[in-house]
């Protein structure tokens, strides 16, 4: 009668795997979340709002912006006063004049006029630098955007690895319970049941650092988001079934309006031109006007004048500097053109070796899908059914287990590394 209690037991026992097997069978399902679920659009708008990395630029930007404003400045007037041709010794013409003494008292005040062409092409060459600054701005947008979706991605996946650790771990505690009911009746041995304990613990150890890197790529999100660094929060699984297309550019114009790296150094290219201009600038002249006011002393007259003035940078001692500084950024801007040309080289062959891989991730996880998962489940089952009816070992259900968990989890690294080698390939479309 202890017999059949004991084997009805085990009866009841052996028919929990099939449902286990159903459940394996449904994608691993998402583990239940710590916190609000964040998805990913409201993540990198966090990112691009609050990043102090992001806004610093939008202040360097209108600090820019702001020096603008000097372009069409004056240059401080110059005002002098003194004596003008007032002899030293004023006694003996005191002495000659009745006691009145000569010269004059002089007050002169000075203004230079701005050329406006100058002003002009500081102007434009002032303004040039903020649509720089901007484009930085772009560029780090767009690194801290693959950050964070990397992070994202990873955080998903390894919520997924935790809900199969958790299940799977499940299952090896039904085989141990299992084991450990048959043993008495010599249905089972103590190696292998001490197998299957010590496959629990190095089961238990792959777990602990999974939710360890979960924990640690939670800071990381936060940090970008510029949050509290352990505020809790759940990703959504479902951006890892979401097809994500991904649009080849159709020659390097293409790509170079799109690249935000690109786009700075056309801006770069820009505010050398305008610098350019601005040196040129000083080949023209400048004008001043200068009036003096002489109150004369003793019989002398009061008088005044009034200049009219103009520079002549044309002079070869002085439009020597002004010559060799635009010519100097002449080469510059070669310089940018050929960097320009460099990194649109490289990001195209970039592209085309992600665009490879992204192809031999995706044919690997189709054999995931379509034969190796089903088949290792299967041998799975197989064994554990025969190890029920008695016509098999528990080693061969722990291989079989530890080998469909095995490829289970080799599957969701495949998956990250599709999904890493994806985000690298947009942000090479974008930096």
């Amino acid at each position: 009668m202890k017999y059949w209690l004991h084997f009805c037991v085990l009866l009841l026992l052996a028919g929990r795997p099939a449902a286990y097997g159903q459940a394996m069978d449904k994608n691993m399902l998402m583990a239940p979340p710590n916190g609000p679920v964040l998805p990913l659009d409201s993540v990198l708008q966090l990112v691009k709002r609050r990043n102090p990395a992001v806004q610093q630029y939008t202040y360097q930007a209108q600090a820019k912006q702001a020096a603008v404003a000097g372009a069409d400045s004056w240059e401080a007037p110059k005002v002098s006063a003194g004596y003008w041709m007032t002899p030293y010794n004023q006694q003996p013409i005191r002495e000659a004049n009745g006691g009145q003494g000569e010269g004059m008292q002089m007050v002169s005040v000075e203004q230079m006029l701005p050329n406006p062409a100058k002003q002009r092409a500081k102007r434009e060459y002032l303004s040039s630098q903020a649509a720089v600054v901007q484009a930085d701005q772009q560029n780090t947008v767009v690194q801290l955007r693959a950050q964070a979706k990397t992070l994202y991605f990873e955080q998903a996946v390894l919520t997924k690895k935790l809900a199969v650790l958790d299940e799977d771990e499940e299952l090896l505690r039904f085989l141990i319970k299992l084991a450990e009911a048959r043993y008495p009746y010599n249905q089972a041995t103590l190696p292998s049941i001490y197998d299957a304990k010590a496959r629990l613990e190095m089961h238990l150890n792959d777990h602990r650092q999974a939710l360890a890197l979960t924990d640690q790529n939670l800071i990381a999100l936060n940090t970008l988001m510029n949050r509290p660094r352990l505020a809790a929060f759940a990703v959504d699984t479902a951006v890892l079934t979401a097809p994500i297309p991904l649009s080849a550019p159709s020659d390097t114009a293409a790509l170079a309006s799109r690249r935000s790296d690109v786009r700075r150094l056309d801006r770069a290219l820009t505010t050398v031109r305008l610098s350019q201009n601005l040196e040129a600038s000083r080949r023209r002249p400048d004008f001043g006007v200068r009036y003096d006011h002489m109150r004369g002393l003793g019989r002398t007259p009061n008088q005044f004048s009034v200049m009219g003035m103009v520079t002549i940078p044309l002079a070869p001692w002085a439009a020597r500097e002004y010559k060799a500084n635009t010519a100097a950024l002449g080469f510059e801007a070669q310089a940018l053109r050929k960097q320009r040309e460099d990194v649109l080289n490289e990001a195209a062959g970039r592209l085309a070796g992600l665009r490879r891989d992204l192809d031999l991730r995706q044919e690997q996880l189709q054999a995931y899908n379509r034969s190796l998962l089903p088949a290792l489940r299967r041998s799975y089952q197989a064994t554990l059914l025969a190890y029920e009816q008695n016509t098999g070992q528990l080693f061969q259900v722990l291989e079989a287990w530890t080998t469909l968990k095995k490829n289970r989890l080799e599957y969701l690294d495949t998956l990250q590394q599709q999904l890493t080698q994806q985000i690298a390939y947009e942000k090479e479309l974008e930096q």
